[in-house]
């Protein structure tokens, strides 16, 4: 095996305004840095069977613009766009580079598009025989299941200051399992080359009424074991779509080292674990497929229309979540639209029998725990947010029973046995391969 590992920073350089939350004015300085890093494998030099997973400091990036770094990067590398995963951590203290809440910052985007595509080519190059092994363990305290039944039977969000004595409780379970791909040197006393490290959590610790920019806490914990061990540390999340903070605690400068804490310890645990292997073997595939899109009905258009009129179209700044000012503007614009499909585009990577399978949005933890479950491989982690994005995918079960992800998502129900499906389909080509 081959490997190759870079970094770059990302920070902006001028005031931006910031993605995750519903924001009042751009930021106002800078916090903690924020970073692009690139792991690359291969199973010899031909890097068109070669593997690149690029992990970024940002909420998440358009579909559009991932295709646009693949794209340059394939061209100057050799390395196939199609196993090429650009994947953003999903801090809610990054620039605006998906313009879901505030005003996106193109130029900014511009500008990495082609500095994500250097980074890849400087991965690559960087290529030196490696020894590669995988192990997995747990953290519990930093992820919480965030949709929470009422005693009135309505669906609440755990950041919303909703009563203790009237909440049932949680409508599910996070998924805790934590995975980390060590890579280090076969040549240089087993110097640590990369942790790849996964977990499915939300980093938003800092709410909308943050305005500098920082990696929340998968930054901190990245940056605490890049110090430990020496070489890149790099979070890919997981399905988490119904995993969050504890969203009325802790949410400060406080509460971020206290998570990146928790999650580095997790990792160094870990990877103490791993058993490397110098022959291991790496498989890949890809596939594109289809999910049918949202329809708004005439009801819900109608409903928003007559909030619209009340608003003008004005929406207010908000700590977390939105208000129905912002879910109007939202369902006239999915109506208006009228889609009547999303294209979905998965790799998969396996090294040995540890498998990582990407996803353009954000699955529920449900969705991710049934494809993980299901898996021909020992051990399977979802990369979330993954060459581009396409909102949450909820069950249909909690389609059906409301809330603040239900209202926002951009495909139907169907979507869930899909993304199943098709997930397990890919792993199994992956698992099949000779």
């Amino acid at each position: 095996m081959l490997a190759g590992a870079a970094k770059t920073d990302i920070t902006p350089k001028v005031t931006v305004w910031l993605d995750g939350m519903i924001r009042e004015h751009r930021s106002k300085g800078v916090h903690d840095p924020l970073f692009a890093r690139a792991l690359a494998l291969s199973p010899g030099d031909d890097l068109a069977e070669a593997i690149v997973v690029v992990s970024l400091d940002l909420v998440e990036l358009r579909t559009e613009d991932s295709r646009l770094i693949r794209d340059r990067a394939a061209a100057v590398t050799g390395v196939p766009a199609c196993r090429i995963i650009v994947a953003a951590t999903h801090t809610h203290s990054g620039p605006a580079t998906i313009g879901y809440f505030n005003p996106r910052e193109t130029a900014y985007v511009d500008q990495l598009i082609g500095k994500i595509a250097g980074l890849i080519q400087n991965a690559t190059s960087y290529l030196c025989p490696a020894a590669v092994g995988a192990a997995s363990g747990e953290e519990r305290t930093i992820s919480h299941y965030r949709r929470l039944l009422g005693i009135d039977g309505r669906v609440v969000m755990n950041w919303e200051p909703f009563p203790p004595e009237r909440i049932v409780g949680p409508l599910g379970e996070v998924d805790s399992e934590v995975g980390v791909l060590r890579v280090v040197s076969a040549e240089d006393s087993g110097k640590d080359l990369c942790l790849l490290f996964n977990h499915a959590g939300h980093p938003n610790v800092l709410s909308g009424d943050n305005c500098l920019l920082s990696a929340d806490y998968p930054g901190y914990a990245a940056k605490l074991l890049e110090e430990q061990f020496g070489g890149l540390a790099m979070f890919v999340n997981g399905a988490l779509g119904t995993a969050d903070i504890d969203g009325l605690k802790d949410r400060n400068w406080r509460g971020v080292e206290q998570a990146g804490s928790a999650l580095a310890e997790a990792v160094k645990e870990i990877a103490s674990q791993v058993s490397h292997r110098p022959d291991a073997r790496l498989r890949a595939n890809s596939r594109r497929y289809f999910m049918p899109a949202r329809r708004i009905t005439d009801e819900e258009y109608a409903w928003a229309e007559r909030i619209l009129a009340q608003t003008g179209g004005a929406v207010q700044p908000m700590a977390d979540g939105v208000g129905d000012d912002f879910k109007a503007l939202f369902y006239r614009k999915v109506r208006e639209e009228a889609r009547r499909e999303i294209e979905i585009e998965q790799i998969c990577f396996a090294v040995d029998d540890c498998a990582f399978i990407s996803f353009p949005g954000e699955l529920y933890t449900e969705i991710g725990k049934e494809i993980k479950s299901r898996s021909p491989f020992e051990q399977t982690y979802i990369i979330g947010l993954a060459n581009g994005g396409v909102g949450y995918i909820p069950t249909e079960k909690a389609i059906g029973e409301g809330g603040y992800s239900e209202d926002m998502r951009l495909v139907d129900a169907p979507a869930e046995r899909i993304a199943v499906e098709q997930s397990c389909a890919l792993l199994r080509d992956v698992h099949n391969q000779q």
